[in-house]
């Protein structure tokens, strides 16, 4: 097996998997830092990302680890991170991908609940965050030249109007019955949009359907580095804000977040990648990656 892992790897898996380390050790690092005072004496009051004990019923997630301290939590966290390494680096290469970016959903989720919550950062500590990540997916990818057209770009781009058209489907499904008939009830925690909620649902829907078209013409037209960073940036930003009407309010756990950034990583990696094709005949010979038959990412 250890012939089998490959940590040189292609241009754009080294990278996605330097970002993916990233984004686990920065999620591990707030936790702990994020501890109160008394946890380091007494580890049973220790906290989760949403602001709840880590024994508390609702949504249970794996941070009840803590309480047995944090050197049997931290050991844990690099036993996970060794065996996310090992994965992605033996795993096929769509495959490892998936495992990647899945990862990275996962733990930006995570992160986000201890930037908005437990760090008292709200929705601008997360959106930084997002874009912080949305940079480094645009570094990591940035290896592998665009083929005509930059359909990187043409195809993801549809990815992040699903996902930006998904979180206001589920605000509005979670809004109380008494909002259809008087707005001012509404229940959404982002001031800008709680306030064009209020002026009643058909002005809301116009505003994210104008809002989402405009991100689609941004990511569209901005220079292809630029374009992937800002696509990931709006897709992460409303994951995280459909995620939340699952975790905080639904109440459906940690796994449906984890799931819906598999699904959405699953969507991203087979859009965006494909077998080798040489280049187009005018470039005069196929490109090194190409000629090499790896996938490349178009």
């Amino acid at each position: 097996m250890m012939s089998r892992i490959n940590f040189s790897g292609d241009p754009v898996m080294k990278k996605l998997r330097a970002v993916m380390m990233g984004a686990m050790l920065f999620s591990v690092f707030l936790t702990l830092a994020g501890q109160p005072a008394s946890f380091w004496a007494n580890p049973e009051t220790a906290m989760r990302g949403d602001g709840l004990g880590v024994h508390n019923a609702v949504n249970h997630t794996l941070e009840f680890l803590l309480s047995d301290g944090w050197q049997p939590f931290l050991c844990a966290c690099l036993v996970y991170l060794a065996l996310a390494l090992v994965a992605v680096s033996i795993l096929p290469r769509k495959p490892a991908l998936i495992t990647s970016l899945s990862i990275i959903f996962g733990h930006y989720f995570a992160t986000a609940n201890w930037l908005a919550v437990g760090w008292h950062l709200g929705f601008n500590g997360v959106a930084v965050y997002g874009i912080v990540l949305g940079t480094a997916i645009a570094w990591a990818v940035s290896p592998i030249p665009a083929v005509p057209g930059g359909q990187i770009i043409r195809r993801l781009r549809w990815v992040m109007f699903c996902v930006m058209l998904m979180d206001p489907l589920v605000t509005l499904l979670g809004e109380p019955a008494s909002y259809w008939a008087h707005p001012e009830t509404v229940h959404e925690g982002n001031s800008f949009w709680r306030w064009s909620m209020m002026q009643g649902w058909w002005v809301y829907i116009l505003m994210d359907l104008a809002y989402c078209a405009g991100a689609f013409w941004l990511v569209t037209n901005l220079p292809r580095f630029y374009g992937v960073m800002v696509l990931f940036a709006f897709t992460f930003g409303h994951f995280i804000g459909a995620s939340n009407w699952f975790f905080y309010e639904w109440r459906l756990g940690m796994q449906v977040p984890v799931v819906y950034g598999i699904l959405l990583s699953s969507t991203i990696v087979l859009l965006s990648f494909r077998r080798g094709q040489k280049s187009n005949a005018t470039a005069g010979a196929p490109s090194a990656i190409a000629a090499s038959g790896r996938p490349v990412c178009c």
